[in-house]
């Protein structure tokens, strides 16, 4: 089954943006709270965008990306906040075991003496192999025959031998420098008391035998990122969840307890198609996502590779700072507060002791969300690489088999905004938000990185 979007970008809108007409569920925020079009394009003008020669052939960088779909989601079993952070450390090594030899744009974090004439798919592929087999020893044979096979289709030569000296060399060096990041370390944060708006872990429902587990990737909310300084460098400007008393609350509850019912009986059958969609491993669909823009847009090894690191670095530094905040709130998931609405001293919610949501809730407190983060953190990103907001952009998804295509990378953003109040997960308030932290992020990252080699980046300001 395949939706296309381009006939119909606006699906049917729900809740109250239903009166005026609108696609997205609510107001989108104020120019003053996210990265407009404009500004991201403006970047570009920093950045540098330079496509190289182009080539409709596959390359290292998309050949390396399903290696690591298959090493992080399918083997791994990694979520999708802690594949983003993997996907990132890989796609910095390609870029810049890649710009070593090519020399357009300033490193993102290691530079090495290279030949121009060095084979660049070489030195991507022995950059990603190398890090994927650091951070994923269990895999090491299945990686060592993914590197074979790429190295195999490169011919034989002193082309070939550098880049993997190169690769070799940069992906060491980039190792070297994340040590002691934080990754997945032991972190258990204290849990608040639980109470009226406060979070608590949640059972797996949906699920016919549903469980409890404990909160998930605590260790992201002290992680050092890989572009911002902290990752409570924007905390302090996330504003607090509304109150549970507010008119805001009210409708978020209102609304996601309607249309995120498990047996919702005014959610249709593509808005439920669209909540399961999105349930599927973000990093995972990003992944497939970046694969198809790389051939569609016939990007070379060096273009590709710059494009997969500030994709996946600006994603992953959004998620970051969305775990601080998520971790700092510890707002409570619908789940939680539509089955507890009589604590909640709003007479405008009703409890439903039953309630189920769509999709399974995910174990971390809710807000911000998370794919409102990262979604426009990445939709930001492509629009500055590309200088353009309207490129053909198609997502799949192995949870419902089906693709989805759109005419312009916000409107990724609109429906995965909609998505998270269709599964049940989120209020819209939460995404809203989260749109806001990720487009910041990504600002600051492009700000920071990324830049032409002749050119000179943002300072430290935030």
């Amino acid at each position: 089954m395949r939706i296309n979007y381009l006939a119909n970008p606006n699906p049917r809108p729900i809740g109250a943006a239903a009166q005026a007409g609108g696609g997205r569920v609510g107001p989108r925020p104020s120019a003053t709270r996210r990265i407009s079009h404009l500004a991201s394009v403006a970047l570009t003008a920093m950045l540098g965008l330079a496509f190289g020669s182009a080539s409709t052939a596959g390359n290292a960088v998309s050949d390396w990306h399903t290696n690591m779909e298959s090493a992080l989601v399918v083997t791994a079993k990694k979520p999708p906040n802690v594949a983003f952070v993997y996907f990132a450390y890989a796609d910095v090594a390609m870029y810049d075991a890649v710009n070593s030899i090519d020399g357009r744009f300033q490193p993102f974090a290691v530079r090495v003496n290279a030949p121009r004439d060095a084979s660049k798919d070489a030195a991507a592929s022995v950059a990603a192999h190398d890090v994927l087999v650091h951070y994923l020893p269990l895999q090491k044979a299945i990686l060592d025959g993914e590197l074979a096979a790429s190295l195999s289709a490169i011919p034989d030569g002193q082309s070939k031998s550098d880049g993997i000296n190169v690769g070799q060399a940069v992906a060491a060096q980039w190792l070297a420098l994340r040590t002691g990041d934080g990754l997945e370390a032991p972190v258990v944060l204290p849990l608040p008391n639980p109470g009226p708006g406060i979070w608590e872990p949640v059972p797996t429902y949906p699920s016919p035998a549903p469980i409890t587990p404990p909160p998930v990737a605590e260790w992201q909310a002290q992680f050092k990122p890989f572009v911002l300084r902290s990752a409570d460098q924007f905390l302090a400007n996330v504003l607090p969840p509304p109150a549970l008393t507010s008119a805001t609350f009210t409708m978020d509850f209102n609304l996601t307890k309607a249309y995120g019912a498990l047996n919702s009986t005014v959610r249709t059958a593509q808005q439920t198609e669209i909540g399961r969609f999105w349930s599927d491993n973000a990093a995972a669909q990003y992944s497939r996502a970046l694969r198809g823009l790389i051939d569609n847009q016939g990007l070379d090894t060096a273009d590709a590779a710059r494009l997969g690191a500030m994709f996946f670095v600006a994603g992953a530094d959004s998620l970051t700072a969305c775990w601080n905040a998520k971790y700092h709130y510890f707002f409570w998931r619908p789940v939680t507060a539509i089955r507890n609405a009589s604590t909640d001293g709003n007479p405008a919610t009703v409890a439903d002791p039953n309630w189920m949501p769509l999709d399974v809730t995910p174990q971390h407190p809710e807000y911000p969300a998370a794919h409102g983060c990262v979604t426009q953190a990445v939709m930001d990103t492509l629009t500055a690489f590309f200088q353009t907001d309207e490129i053909p952009y198609s997502v799949t998804s192995k949870v419902t088999g089906t693709m989805h295509s759109f005419e312009r990378f916000e409107d990724v953003v609109t429906e995965v905004d909609n998505a998270r109040i269709f599964g049940g997960m989120h209020w819209h308030h939460s995404v809203i938000e989260g749109n806001w932290l990720g487009s910041q992020v990504a600002e600051y990252v492009l700000n920071h990185k990324f830049c032409r080699a002749d050119d000179q980046c943002g300072g430290d300001e935030q």
